[in-house]
């Protein structure tokens, strides 16, 4: 019955929403704001219907485990998406001061050259969560899920008696992408939907063409949680879980934070922001612009991880946890002729912070000089809950003592997204990035980088350093093989219209 009525709500609100189209055109009886008014009030009983119609979510019991070794400590994994390494102060940069993430470098261990493995964020993630690479893992395009197949980190850390707890900000990260494996809880914070909607209502074509209409005449002011959901959302949810869920330990704690991507929101919040999806291109000149309020994101967002880890102090459990914190990759404001991610593999989009804090703060303030790569993440938090480490996990197991780490001779990262088919291996001297002749973002098949006197890699000395061109070529065969060592069939997901309109708000997807 509830069905029905919604769809005969559904056809009602297309049949007034053809006629109000008709006269529009005929005498403009309703000007494009006037008729989404109307339209938002035909929604709002569209949703009345819909909303009853919306499954409650079964989620399957704990599965049985062992119980975790004495001493084993809690792991608190912060992922911060789109944040560049050369934009916090303990990194160097004075354009802002991030204290409260310079006082976790203080207490562990800064790496100072740590690069991802992709320059977007599903790719990039799942690497850190699986220890694998992307061609290893699959999930490397925008259809692409993260396969069952992947035995993730949570899922180790699960089997060894962790309780394993997930926030994700991004709906690249969500179920939809299958993200959730090993996870007891998973919870995306979805954002909010124009017009008040709920989920299924989001998925009518009504919806899509009121939010087109909203976003192209009526979109005087940008409301964040439109994309995703604040830092202060976020830490909130996390200390609501760590009231009741710590008393259960040891945990995994996986938290996602999002205040670094677009939209670039003036802080504190006025309603001022620039996103991509409503300027993709936008002109050099407002590159500083976008740079500064890029930064008060992570200022904002500095200030909202220092009440998180004032929570695990306050409950006794920062000094008795290992707390990793980093990001899936960086953003370009020009330097490179253009702007966002996941189009180039130039350091400002592939240099990432990874902070690690071991129990103990027994090596605090050490700064590492060694390449290391997102890969090192899972299997250095593996080895750290005394866990076996899986043999099919790709990167290095990090020393959290003063041992020192194994010396990597080059990183390697690759991308291929939107056209653009990229890959690029990189020592502590050289750089070589290599891109598909035909790429829609223009760069050259070849270029080859001196980074130790041209750190921005603005002169591709491909021509002039013949000899080195031929090391790197070498040495990005050598990853490339290596890359696809544990690679399988790939999985696409169905997502849904709602996850589709999350991506959209996001950039993802035209």
């Amino acid at each position: 019955m509830q069905a029905g009525a919604a769809v005969i709500a559904v056809g009602l609100a297309v049949v007034v929403w053809r006629a109000l189209g008709g006269a529009e055109t005929r005498g403009r009886v309703f000007t494009r704001p006037g008729r989404t008014g109307v339209g938002v009030l035909l929604l709002a009983v569209v949703w009345g219907g819909a909303s009853r119609l919306v499954p409650v979510a079964q989620y399957p019991p704990p599965p049985a485990r062992p119980a975790a070794p004495a001493g084993a400590p809690n792991v608190v994994l912060i992922v911060v998406d789109t944040l560049r390494a050369d934009h916090l102060s303990c990194y160097g940069y004075t354009g802002i001061r991030t204290p409260h993430i310079d006082r976790l470098a203080g207490d562990g261990l800064r790496y100072a050259n740590t690069f991802s493995q992709a320059s977007w964020t599903r790719p990039s993630i799942a690497t850190i969560l699986s220890g694998l690479y992307p061609s290893s893992h699959g999930a490397i395009h925008k259809a692409d899920i993260l396969p069952d197949r992947v035995d993730t980190l949570a899922e180790n850390l699960q089997r060894f008696g962790y309780r394993t707890v997930g926030f994700a900000d991004n709906a690249n990260i969500s179920q939809a992408f299958n993200f959730q494996q090993g996870f007891d809880e998973y919870r995306y914070l979805a954002p909010t939907f124009f017009f008040l909607a709920n989920e299924p209502a989001a998925q009518l074509a009504l919806y899509s063409g009121l939010r087109l209409i909203r976003e192209r005449f009526l979109s005087h002011r940008v409301d964040v949680h439109h994309y995703y959901q604040p830092a202060e959302v976020v830490t909130a949810e996390v200390t609501a879980w760590l009231a009741h869920g710590a008393e259960r330990q040891p945990f995994f704690l996986f938290i996602h934070y999002m205040d670094a991507h677009d939209p670039y929101m003036v802080h504190p919040f006025n309603g001022e922001g620039y996103a991509r999806v409503a300027n993709p291109n936008p002109p050099p000149a407002v590159a500083e612009r976008y740079r500064q309020l890029y930064d008060g994101g992570i200022a904002y967002l500095d200030e909202h991880v220092g009440a998180l880890f004032d929570t695990l102090r306050a409950r006794n459990l920062y000094d008795r946890s290992l707390v990793v914190l980093t990001a899936d990759h960086g953003e370009e404001f020009q330097e490179h002729g253009g702007w966002w991610h996941g189009t180039t593999l130039y350091d400002e989009q592939i240099h990432v912070p990874l902070l690690v804090k071991p129990p103990g703060n027994s090596v605090a303030g050490r700064v590492i000089e060694e390449l290391a790569t997102s890969l090192d993440i899972a299997p250095t938090i593996v080895a750290a809950a005394g866990a076996p480490v899986p043999g099919t996990f790709q990167g290095h197991v990090l020393p959290l003592d003063d041992g020192r780490p194994s010396a990597r001779q080059s990183v390697f990262s690759e991308e291929d997204f939107e056209g653009n088919v990229l890959q690029a291996v990189r020592t502590k001297e050289w750089k070589l990035i290599t891109a598909n002749s035909d790429n829609p973002r223009g760069l050259p098949p070849e270029a080859l980088f001196d980074v130790v006197t041209d750190p921005r890699e603005s002169s591709n000395v491909r021509a002039a350093q013949p000899a080195a061109a031929e090391i790197l070529r070498a040495e990005l065969g050598r990853s490339a093989i290596e890359a696809r060592a544990h690679g399988g069939a790939s999985q696409q997901g169905g997502s849904d219209a709602a996850t589709q309109e999350r991506l959209r708000a996001l950039g993802y997807v035209n």
